[in-house]
Protein backbone atom coordinates (compact mmCIF):
# COMPACT_ATOMS: atom_id res chain seq x y z
CA UNK A 1 0.00 0.00 0.00
CA UNK A 2 1.61 3.14 -0.94
CA UNK A 3 -0.05 5.32 1.48
CA UNK A 4 1.44 3.32 4.44
CA UNK A 5 4.57 1.58 2.82
CA UNK A 6 5.56 -2.09 4.86
CA UNK A 7 8.72 -2.65 6.58
CA UNK A 8 9.83 -5.11 3.84
CA UNK A 9 9.05 -2.23 1.22
CA UNK A 10 10.47 0.41 3.34
CA UNK A 11 13.94 -1.88 3.29
CA UNK A 12 14.33 -2.33 -0.37
CA UNK A 13 13.66 1.62 -1.18
CA UNK A 14 16.80 2.14 1.19
CA UNK A 15 19.09 -0.37 -0.80
CA UNK A 16 18.22 1.50 -3.74
CA UNK A 17 21.51 3.57 -4.73
CA UNK A 18 21.22 5.99 -7.11
CA UNK A 19 23.37 9.18 -6.36
CA UNK A 20 23.53 10.67 -9.85
CA UNK A 21 20.41 10.90 -12.16
CA UNK A 22 21.18 10.17 -15.45
CA UNK A 23 19.77 11.44 -18.82
CA UNK A 24 20.61 8.82 -21.81
CA UNK A 25 20.24 10.08 -25.35
CA UNK A 26 19.13 13.62 -24.52
CA UNK A 27 18.62 15.75 -27.33
CA UNK A 28 19.31 19.44 -26.90
CA UNK A 29 18.96 22.52 -28.80
CA UNK A 30 20.31 25.51 -27.55
CA UNK A 31 20.71 29.51 -28.04
CA UNK A 32 23.37 31.43 -26.04
CA UNK A 33 23.19 35.14 -26.38
CA UNK A 34 23.93 38.49 -24.71
CA UNK A 35 21.68 41.03 -23.03
CA UNK A 36 21.44 43.44 -21.14
CA UNK A 37 23.69 44.05 -17.85
CA UNK A 38 21.20 46.15 -16.09
CA UNK A 39 18.81 43.44 -16.72
CA UNK A 40 20.72 40.87 -15.34
CA UNK A 41 21.46 43.19 -12.57
CA UNK A 42 18.04 43.42 -11.17
CA UNK A 43 17.12 40.05 -11.36
CA UNK A 44 20.01 38.60 -9.73
CA UNK A 45 19.53 38.09 -5.90
CA UNK A 46 22.11 38.08 -3.28
CA UNK A 47 24.59 36.76 -3.21
CA UNK A 48 24.24 35.87 -6.43
CA UNK A 49 26.54 38.71 -8.82
CA UNK A 50 26.70 39.51 -12.56
CA UNK A 51 29.34 37.88 -14.25
CA UNK A 52 31.81 39.95 -16.62
CA UNK A 53 29.78 39.39 -19.52
CA UNK A 54 26.35 39.13 -19.75
CA UNK A 55 25.15 35.92 -21.09
CA UNK A 56 21.58 33.93 -21.34
CA UNK A 57 21.32 30.28 -22.39
CA UNK A 58 17.98 28.67 -23.02
CA UNK A 59 17.71 25.09 -24.61
CA UNK A 60 14.84 23.09 -25.54
CA UNK A 61 15.47 19.39 -25.14
CA UNK A 62 14.15 15.92 -25.46
CA UNK A 63 14.92 13.39 -22.81
CA UNK A 64 14.29 9.70 -24.20
CA UNK A 65 15.80 7.86 -21.29
CA UNK A 66 16.71 8.28 -17.62
CA UNK A 67 17.39 6.28 -14.71
CA UNK A 68 14.12 7.13 -12.83
CA UNK A 69 11.35 5.98 -14.91
CA UNK A 70 10.50 9.33 -16.79
CA UNK A 71 10.46 10.36 -20.80
CA UNK A 72 10.01 13.76 -20.71
CA UNK A 73 10.70 17.27 -22.28
CA UNK A 74 11.58 20.90 -21.41
CA UNK A 75 13.07 23.90 -21.60
CA UNK A 76 15.16 26.35 -19.71
CA UNK A 77 16.20 30.04 -19.40
CA UNK A 78 19.41 30.96 -17.39
CA UNK A 79 21.65 33.97 -17.33
CA UNK A 80 25.59 34.31 -16.37
CA UNK A 81 26.05 34.43 -12.84
CA UNK A 82 28.50 34.31 -10.25
CA UNK A 83 29.00 33.20 -6.70
CA UNK A 84 32.39 33.66 -4.72
CA UNK A 85 34.15 33.48 -7.80
CA UNK A 86 32.73 30.44 -9.62
CA UNK A 87 30.68 31.25 -12.78
CA UNK A 88 27.58 29.47 -13.41
CA UNK A 89 23.93 29.86 -14.43
CA UNK A 90 21.00 31.17 -12.84
CA UNK A 91 17.86 29.42 -13.53
CA UNK A 92 14.55 31.52 -14.19
CA UNK A 93 12.30 29.40 -16.24
CA UNK A 94 12.21 25.42 -16.88
CA UNK A 95 8.67 24.67 -18.16
CA UNK A 96 8.68 20.82 -18.36
CA UNK A 97 5.67 18.35 -19.54
CA UNK A 98 5.71 15.73 -16.73
CA UNK A 99 4.67 16.30 -13.86
CA UNK A 100 6.62 14.14 -11.76
CA UNK A 101 10.14 15.86 -13.07
CA UNK A 102 8.23 19.17 -12.53
CA UNK A 103 7.74 18.05 -8.47
CA UNK A 104 11.19 16.45 -8.57
CA UNK A 105 12.82 19.58 -9.37
CA UNK A 106 10.88 21.82 -7.58
CA UNK A 107 11.14 20.22 -4.60
CA UNK A 108 14.78 19.10 -4.26
CA UNK A 109 16.94 22.11 -5.36
CA UNK A 110 14.14 24.68 -6.16
CA UNK A 111 14.46 24.89 -10.13
CA UNK A 112 10.86 27.34 -11.24
CA UNK A 113 9.82 24.11 -12.88
CA UNK A 114 5.94 24.75 -14.18
CA UNK A 115 3.73 22.45 -16.22
CA UNK A 116 3.40 23.57 -20.03
CA UNK A 117 1.05 22.39 -22.35
CA UNK A 118 3.38 21.43 -25.47
CA UNK A 119 7.29 21.34 -25.82
CA UNK A 120 8.30 20.22 -29.46
CA UNK A 121 11.62 19.42 -30.52
CA UNK A 122 11.99 18.63 -34.41
CA UNK A 123 14.56 17.76 -36.50
CA UNK A 124 14.49 17.37 -40.24
CA UNK A 125 17.96 16.85 -42.47
CA UNK A 126 20.44 20.07 -41.02
CA UNK A 127 16.84 22.02 -39.87
CA UNK A 128 15.70 21.67 -36.25
CA UNK A 129 13.15 23.55 -34.41
CA UNK A 130 12.48 23.70 -30.55
CA UNK A 131 9.23 24.94 -28.89
CA UNK A 132 7.83 25.87 -25.45
CA UNK A 133 3.86 26.70 -25.57
CA UNK A 134 2.78 27.69 -21.67
CA UNK A 135 -1.02 28.82 -20.95
CA UNK A 136 -1.53 29.37 -25.01
CA UNK A 137 1.66 31.38 -25.22
CA UNK A 138 4.60 30.01 -27.20
CA UNK A 139 7.23 31.06 -24.53
CA UNK A 140 10.99 30.11 -26.81
CA UNK A 141 11.03 29.59 -30.68
CA UNK A 142 15.03 28.36 -31.57
CA UNK A 143 15.32 27.92 -34.72
CA UNK A 144 18.70 26.38 -36.80
CA UNK A 145 20.02 25.44 -39.86
CA UNK A 146 22.79 23.50 -38.61
CA UNK A 147 26.27 24.05 -41.31
CA UNK A 148 28.92 22.72 -38.93
CA UNK A 149 31.13 21.93 -35.19
CA UNK A 150 30.11 24.66 -32.92
CA UNK A 151 32.70 26.74 -31.70
CA UNK A 152 35.09 26.09 -28.69
CA UNK A 153 34.25 29.35 -27.47
CA UNK A 154 31.12 28.82 -27.35
CA UNK A 155 30.70 25.64 -25.52
CA UNK A 156 33.31 27.39 -22.81
CA UNK A 157 31.11 29.79 -22.32
CA UNK A 158 28.21 27.03 -21.16
CA UNK A 159 31.11 25.22 -19.03
CA UNK A 160 34.83 24.01 -18.96
CA UNK A 161 36.06 21.01 -20.44
CA UNK A 162 36.61 18.15 -17.47
CA UNK A 163 35.86 14.28 -17.24
CA UNK A 164 33.14 12.59 -16.09
CA UNK A 165 32.68 10.19 -13.07
CA UNK A 166 33.60 7.60 -15.46
CA UNK A 167 36.80 9.13 -17.48
CA UNK A 168 35.20 10.53 -20.59
CA UNK A 169 35.61 14.08 -21.77
CA UNK A 170 32.28 16.19 -20.93
CA UNK A 171 31.21 19.88 -20.20
CA UNK A 172 30.43 20.94 -16.47
CA UNK A 173 27.17 23.06 -16.30
CA UNK A 174 27.15 25.05 -13.21
CA UNK A 175 23.43 25.57 -12.07
CA UNK A 176 22.19 28.11 -8.99
CA UNK A 177 18.35 28.05 -8.09
CA UNK A 178 16.77 29.06 -4.73
CA UNK A 179 15.33 26.64 -3.08
CA UNK A 180 12.04 28.21 -0.63
CA UNK A 181 8.80 27.30 0.65
CA UNK A 182 5.97 29.51 2.24
CA UNK A 183 4.59 28.92 5.11
CA UNK A 184 1.18 27.78 5.46
CA UNK A 185 0.36 31.10 7.35
CA UNK A 186 2.27 33.01 5.89
CA UNK A 187 5.77 34.20 4.46
CA UNK A 188 8.75 31.85 4.37
CA UNK A 189 8.86 28.69 5.84
CA UNK A 190 12.78 29.03 6.35
CA UNK A 191 14.86 31.12 4.87
CA UNK A 192 15.75 30.62 1.36
CA UNK A 193 18.36 28.19 -0.06
CA UNK A 194 20.82 28.89 -2.82
CA UNK A 195 21.58 25.58 -4.38
CA UNK A 196 24.46 24.49 -6.42
CA UNK A 197 23.32 21.80 -8.90
CA UNK A 198 25.81 20.40 -11.23
CA UNK A 199 24.98 18.79 -14.35
CA UNK A 200 27.83 16.78 -16.68
CA UNK A 201 26.88 17.12 -20.36
CA UNK A 202 29.13 13.74 -22.29
CA UNK A 203 28.23 14.40 -26.38
CA UNK A 204 27.57 11.57 -28.00
CA UNK A 205 28.50 12.63 -31.37
CA UNK A 206 29.65 16.24 -33.08
CA UNK A 207 28.04 19.15 -31.30
CA UNK A 208 26.52 21.18 -35.06
CA UNK A 209 26.21 24.75 -35.07
CA UNK A 210 24.83 26.85 -37.32
CA UNK A 211 22.37 30.37 -38.55
CA UNK A 212 19.17 30.50 -36.66
CA UNK A 213 16.76 32.47 -34.42
CA UNK A 214 15.59 33.22 -30.77
CA UNK A 215 12.31 34.02 -29.62
CA UNK A 216 11.19 34.81 -26.59
CA UNK A 217 7.60 36.38 -25.50
CA UNK A 218 6.70 37.00 -22.14
CA UNK A 219 3.13 36.02 -20.62
CA UNK A 220 1.63 37.22 -17.48
CA UNK A 221 3.24 34.70 -15.49
CA UNK A 222 6.00 33.26 -17.70
CA UNK A 223 8.05 36.75 -18.15
CA UNK A 224 10.49 35.25 -20.64
CA UNK A 225 10.55 37.97 -22.80
CA UNK A 226 12.03 40.55 -19.85
CA UNK A 227 15.32 39.12 -20.60
CA UNK A 228 16.48 40.92 -24.28
CA UNK A 229 18.34 39.24 -26.82
CA UNK A 230 21.05 41.62 -27.48
CA UNK A 231 23.35 39.25 -29.66
CA UNK A 232 22.78 36.01 -31.05
CA UNK A 233 26.32 34.02 -30.41
CA UNK A 234 25.67 30.64 -31.49
CA UNK A 235 22.65 28.40 -32.13
CA UNK A 236 23.84 24.54 -31.19
CA UNK A 237 21.92 20.99 -30.85
CA UNK A 238 23.89 17.29 -30.28
CA UNK A 239 22.60 14.42 -28.53
CA UNK A 240 24.08 13.92 -25.11
CA UNK A 241 24.47 11.74 -22.28
CA UNK A 242 24.25 13.90 -19.04
CA UNK A 243 24.95 13.19 -15.16
CA UNK A 244 23.19 15.49 -12.58
CA UNK A 245 25.24 15.13 -9.64
CA UNK A 246 23.71 15.14 -6.46
CA UNK A 247 22.83 19.53 -5.86
CA UNK A 248 24.66 21.11 -2.14
CA UNK A 249 23.27 24.18 -0.26
CA UNK A 250 26.04 26.66 -0.49
CA UNK A 251 24.08 30.18 1.11
CA UNK A 252 21.25 30.80 2.95
CA UNK A 253 19.54 34.60 2.35
CA UNK A 254 19.43 36.10 5.22
CA UNK A 255 16.88 39.12 4.31
CA UNK A 256 13.63 36.88 3.80
CA UNK A 257 11.17 39.57 3.07
CA UNK A 258 14.31 41.36 0.46
CA UNK A 259 14.03 38.26 -1.60
CA UNK A 260 10.37 37.85 -1.67
CA UNK A 261 10.37 39.64 -5.03
CA UNK A 262 12.34 36.98 -6.26
CA UNK A 263 10.29 34.28 -5.38
CA UNK A 264 7.20 35.04 -6.94
CA UNK A 265 8.05 34.55 -10.28
CA UNK A 266 7.46 30.80 -9.64
CA UNK A 267 3.89 31.05 -8.90
CA UNK A 268 1.44 32.18 -11.27
CA UNK A 269 -0.56 32.77 -9.23
CA UNK A 270 1.08 36.34 -8.18
CA UNK A 271 1.13 37.53 -11.26
CA UNK A 272 -3.14 37.05 -11.51
CA UNK A 273 -3.30 39.35 -8.90
CA UNK A 274 -1.53 41.56 -10.30
CA UNK A 275 -3.50 42.45 -12.84
CA UNK A 276 -6.71 42.72 -10.43
CA UNK A 277 -7.73 45.93 -10.03
CA UNK A 278 -9.68 45.06 -7.43
CA UNK A 279 -7.14 43.64 -5.78
CA UNK A 280 -8.02 43.30 -1.88
CA UNK A 281 -5.76 45.80 0.63
CA UNK A 282 -4.10 44.48 3.57
CA UNK A 283 -6.19 45.45 6.72
CA UNK A 284 -4.34 47.63 9.44
CA UNK A 285 -2.41 45.91 12.78
CA UNK A 286 -6.09 46.13 14.42
CA UNK A 287 -8.06 44.65 11.90
CA UNK A 288 -5.00 41.38 11.54
CA UNK A 289 -5.47 41.28 15.50
CA UNK A 290 -8.79 41.00 15.12
CA UNK A 291 -9.15 38.40 12.50
CA UNK A 292 -6.83 36.33 13.76
CA UNK A 293 -8.40 35.88 16.95
CA UNK A 294 -11.07 35.26 14.78
CA UNK A 295 -10.06 32.50 13.08
CA UNK A 296 -8.46 30.66 15.81
CA UNK A 297 -11.49 29.77 17.46
CA UNK A 298 -11.56 26.99 14.58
Amino acid sequence: MLYALSKSEMERLRQVDIPVSKYLGAEMLSALFRTDPDVVQTILPKPLVPADEPLGWVFVAHYPETNFGLSYSEGALFVRAVYKGEPGWYCLALPVDNDMAMVAGRETVGFPKKMAEKITLERTDNHVMGSVIRRGVELVRIEAELTGPVSASSLDAIGPEVDDLEGHPCRKFVAFSFKSSFSPSGGFEYLPKLVRNVLLMRPRDETRSGTGKLEMVSSPADPLGDIPVWDLLDVSYGTFDNDQLPGRVVARVKNPLGFARYAMFKMDFAAWLLTQDDMPKRPGPSERRRRQKAIKQY
